[in-house]
């Protein structure tokens, strides 16, 4: 096909491909005179660019134009290094592969995302939002209430069948959709509640995160001292504060002493008996029992803890500045996006992933050195079996993976979604997971050391040593640096160690709130700063409650109903959704679009799924229906939590998981009633489901699988068959109505003359 440019003897054409065929470069420059005078047929000015440049950092709607420009054939001599009528070199073709930078520009500039700037970037995030407060603070006080040993046997049997899997599957998810919590549901309308979810149990999580992050700041300030103060009793400690156990008890053997039945130790004097100690240790503990100088300490000094949960009397006005040095600290790091917050991460990677292990391991080996160690590690490995039929263990158990691993709470999507398109996910899953928990049991062998030199010098047993709680491990930990030389130096770097693996989590929990709301808002994108600022500020206000007398009790309070129910349910929706409603074989099909049919996560998939489909989701529904039966108590040492707090406590886990149901119920009614869909809309990928890139949704449909979830294929069967039984029962009632009809009228109508004749 060829049309004649006015005024000139050029000729462009296409060929049988399409392809547009431009003319040699002799005639080219002799019509660059006339061109700037083409016109269409409606008199409309014609702009030809007779020098056509590539701009790599310009998007094309999704398109590879440094393949699609090498097609162009320019003149008789065709050739990706020829120079064109001004000798200006049309560039070569480029690789059809991006470099990573290259490719995070690309999704800054077309969709408002950005993407991890270095190679490292989501695995040390990651690994710093799973590796936290939970490893090092929460795991050794769960552990010392359930019984030592026996807790880490659900604990490590729930990692592999409920943890592993579920972290596997966010984290696919997440880098398939380049999606935050809220839109990588497309999949299911219905189901993109979980999301809001998500982030509601994370901005609950993070605001008494930031708040143990403030007591670590608390202890760092304190610690630049000749000496620390919780070394020995002040004028804060109890009457039973002890910071001298060598005389805790003694021997009442000397001359002049007498030994009591009742275990005091008594000398001889001008007046009389005079008690000089104790001989008995059961005696001495019954009458008045040690308390460590850094219990008295934290409970007394630092929160000041008022008698109970409802009694709020004072502000403690240095938790307050410490809260508010905190959120300070994690929106500067916040506000320039997440690539500042990757190199910040990836210049101090390498401090931060080894420099916990050091402290611990420095610790370690002065605890593991002490008499009556071999106490605590005998009650920390030595399970007692019985406790197993106990339904608490195992549910502070799955509590626990949740929590440490951060599954469900929405982080590891947003996380994930800032990855590059084909990076392997397998290795990422089980390093980071089986890291985090060889984390928390290393942890529990350097407090568990000190637990048991305690439970030598006071004579009691290791379970009765220090108060349970969370409080746990600002006894233990603070009380370890003093039996180090240079104590202070000690444990200036240990609370700093705490303020790092602090920091990271509560990076990727903020940061997954502000996705969730910019997902939904693309306006806001633009104004990102500012979605932070808010965000921060929302949580220091609601924080302001933990810097009171009864903070502890709300920490507490928090910590119990804030993730175990609402995780428990996110984490059984998401095995239903991608198991039973979007479909299992249809996910693998992604993944293999995504990372290649040669990547081991693949290979191994047929494990996972088992996973998704049988045993994630019978363990999460058994764990929902014991812990139902037999909700555990709410206690904090010998304080029993009032019954108002039980209430309000399950008002908040309606009110986290309140996402679920509400979107649901806007997904119905703006689905079936405003658009006027099928149900079958509810459960269907929308057209915006898949890949976020272009590039990467052409790669999806070379794999796409119609494979779908058992559930909506057995919707589709009972349509169905509802449907043919409707159209059959139409059927013969119509036929019966004709019949009828028929009979009616041939009752009335009068008979013809050739009937009647032949009557006749």
């Amino acid at each position: 096909m060829y049309r004649q440019i006015p005024n000139t003897t050029t000729r462009i054409s296409q060929d049988s491909r399409g392809v547009i065929q431009l003319p040699s470069g002799d005639e080219i420059s002799s019509t660059t005179a006339n061109i700037d005078h083409i016109k269409n047929r409606y008199g409309q000015q014609i702009y030809i660019n007779t020098y056509p440049q590539y701009d790599p950092n310009v998007s094309y709607h999704g398109y590879d134009l440094s393949r699609d420009i090498s097609e162009y054939q320019f003149g008789t001599n065709n050739g990706h290094n020829q120079q064109n009528i001004t000798n200006r070199p049309v560039p070569a073709p480029r690789k059809t592969h991006s470099n990573y930078s290259s490719e995070s520009e690309l999704v800054k500039s077309k969709n408002g995302r950005e993407q991890w700037s270095g190679r490292f970037d989501f695995f040390f995030s990651s690994l710093g939002y799973a590796v936290g407060f939970g490893a090092v603070w929460r795991f050794p006080y769960l552990c010392y209430r359930n019984g030592g040993g026996v807790f880490l046997i659900p604990y490590i049997t729930l990692l592999f069948l409920l943890g592993i899997p579920l972290f596997y599957l966010e984290v696919n998810l997440g880098q398939f959709t380049s999606q935050g919590p809220v839109q990588c549901w497309r999949m299911a309308p219905i189901f993109k509640g979980l999301g809001i979810s998500m982030s509601l149990m994370s901005f609950f999580l993070t605001v008494y995160y930031a708040m143990l992050l403030a007591y670590s700041i608390l202890y760092l300030i304190l610690s630049f001292r000749s000496k620390l103060e919780w070394t020995t009793c002040g004028s804060w400690a109890s009457a039973n504060c002890t910071d001298d156990f060598s005389t805790f008890v003694m021997r009442c053997n000397y001359e002049n002493t007498y030994k009591d039945p009742n275990g005091r130790c008594y000398t001889w004097t001008d007046q009389g008996l005079t008690q000089i100690g104790w001989w008995d240790v059961q005696s001495r503990i019954q009458y008045r029992k040690p308390v460590l100088p850094t219990d008295d300490y934290f409970n007394n000094y630092i929160l000041n803890k008022s008698p109970g949960m409802g009694f709020i009397s004072t502000m403690e006005w240095p938790l307050v500045l410490c809260l508010l040095a905190a959120w300070i600290l994690v929106f500067i790091c916040l506000c320039r996006g997440i690539k500042t917050s990757g190199k910040l991460r990836l210049y101090v990677v390498y401090f931060t992933a080894v420099f916990p292990y050091v402290i611990l391991l420095i610790l370690g080996i002065r605890g593991w050195t002490l008499p009556g160690m071999s106490r605590g590690i005998y009650f920390y490995m030595k399970p007692d079996l019985s406790r197993l039929a106990d339904q608490r263990v195992w549910n502070d158990a799955a509590n626990q993976i949740f929590f440490v691993l951060s599954v469900a709470y929405g982080g590891l999507i947003t996380l994930s979604s800032y990855n590059k398109f084909t990076r392997s996910t397998l290795g990422n899953a089980l390093v980071i997971s089986i890291t985090n928990v060889l984390t928390s049991i290393f942890a529990g062998f350097v407090i568990f050391a000190y637990l048991g030199y305690l439970s030598y010098m006071t004579g009691q047993e290791v379970q009765d040593v220090v108060s349970e709680g969370p409080g746990l491990a600002f006894i233990v930990y603070p009380y370890a640096v003093t039996t180090l030389p240079g104590a202070p130096f000690w444990s200036i770097l240990f609370f700093f160690m705490l303020i790092l693996l602090g920091l990271d989590s509560v990076f990727a929990s903020v940061e997954t709130i502000v996705v969730v709301i910019t997902d939904q808002i693309h306006g806001l994108r633009r104004y990102n700063t500012l979605v932070i600022l808010v965000v921060c500020i929302a949580m220091f206000a609601l924080g302001l409650l933990l810097c009171t007398d009864a903070g502890i009790y709300w920490i507490t309070f928090l910590d119990q109903f804030t993730g175990s129910y609402p995780a428990f349910v996110i984490g059984l929706l998401e095995c239903i959704c991608i198991a039973y409603i979007y479909g299992s074989n249809r996910f693998r099909a992604d993944l293999i679009a995504m990372l290649g049919s040669k990547d081991y996560g693949v290979r191994l998939y047929r494990i996972f799924q088992i996973c998704w489909l049988f045993i994630t989701p019978m363990l999460i529904i058994a764990l929902i229906i014991f812990t139902s039966i037999n909700y555990p108590s709410l206690k904090l040492g010998r304080y029993n939590f009032p019954s108002w707090s039980y209430k309000l406590g399950w008002g908040l886990t309606g009110l986290i998981l309140s996402g679920i149901v509400f979107y649901a119920i806007y997904a119905i009614i703006y689905l079936l009633l405003v658009k006027r869909n099928s149900w079958r809309a509810l459960i269907s990928p929308e057209q915006k489901w898949g890949p976020l890139l272009e590039q990467n949704r052409k790669k999806v449909s070379y794999y796409y699988g119609r494979q779908q979830g058992a559930l909506v294929s057995l919707f589709d069967r009972l349509t169905k068959r509802t449907s043919s039984r409707d159209t059959l029962a139409r059927s013969k009632s119509i036929d019966t109505s004709i019949n009828e009809k028929e009979e009616s009228i041939s009752t009335t109508r009068p008979p013809s003359r050739i009937g009647s004749e032949s009557a006749v």
